[in-house]
């Protein structure tokens, strides 16, 4: 190795470690059973990484951070235990399921943060909603917690994700109110049921995304609305570069948050608008 490429190496690992430093401060806040000592250099590290802005961060920012974090060193850690794995989701890894779960509730706070905006879609959240490819039930999950009257329903065609989903659900409280089932998206046959829609298009090839939207659009109510998430291509060519790779590792197709908005409005989806974060873009509308 040359004398250049191991410091670089070493800071790569010191930001790595950084970076989980940052993570672990942000979920103790919500854990008081953590040794004194122990939480004190946590802390501390964190501040070296960031200064004192983590402590002024609200909860949504602060959950935004943490799904940033968890998603970056679950992501990486299984591109380097896995580098030969294909274009699909097939993760069998129950650790890893549930650390994606607990990074994707905060697309449910994206999109009540979304809905302060449009009372309409503030309405949806007293009717049912359809959580596609609902994984280990986080966004559901992290609904019926934020949202009291609603109703989720999940569905995946990843059974080993639904086990653990109908174990999150069963230990949660709101098993009255949230179900999971194996279901394609393709095969969905309800009609006039559901006032939200979930669909995460970076796990869906081309051809799929057309067919759900068809099924999402004969299975939604007056006024229902659909959002669709998407993994925001960043300005910085290396960020670019993995949320690409992100998306064909997913099993996705679709990079382009603007074909998904042209596919929407071709349904008939009204006041198509996007909302764009570091990790992922929203596209959501009415069906009038």
């Amino acid at each position: 190795m040359s004398d250049t490429f191991m410091p670089k190496i070493q800071e790569l690992a010191k930001s790595a470690r950084m970076l989980s430093l940052v993570g672990a401060s942000i979920r103790l806040r919500s854990d008081a059973s953590v040794m004194s000592a122990i939480r004190e250099q946590i802390e501390l590290g964190a501040r070296m990484a960031l200064g004192d802005g983590l402590d002024e961060a609200n909860e949504e920012q602060a959950s935004v951070a943490l799904t940033m974090v968890e998603m970056a060193l679950s992501e990486a850690g299984e591109l380097f235990r896995n580098p030969d794995r294909g274009s699909n989701w097939e993760i069998t890894d129950a650790a890893a399921m549930q650390a994606m779960g607990r990074s994707s509730k905060s697309a449910f706070i994206r999109m009540k943060s979304i809905a302060e905006m449009y009372p309409a879609m503030r309405e949806t959240f007293s009717g049912t909603f359809l959580d596609v490819g609902t994984g280990v039930a986080g966004i559901a999950l992290e609904a019926a917690r934020s949202c009291p009257e609603i109703k989720v329903e999940g569905i995946d065609i990843w059974e080993p994700a639904l086990e653990l989903a109908r174990k999150n659900i069963a230990e949660s409280g709101y098993s009255d109110r949230v179900s999971a089932r194996n279901l394609d998206v393709c095969a969905l046959d309800e009609q006039d049921r559901y006032s939200l829609v979930w669909l995460p298009t970076m796990f869906l090839k081309r051809p799929i995304v057309e067919a759900a939207f068809d099924r999402i659009v004969r299975a939604s109510v007056h006024n229902a609305y659909l959002v669709a998430g998407i993994y925001t291509q960043p300005a910085d060519p290396f960020l670019a570069l993995m949320a690409n790779l992100r998306t064909l590792r997913s099993g996705g197709e679709i990079t382009d948050p603007l074909e998904i908005k042209t596919m929407m409005e071709a349904r008939g989806y009204v006041e198509v608008e996007l909302s764009v974060t570091p990790i992922a873009t929203f596209v959501f509308g009415r069906l009038p």
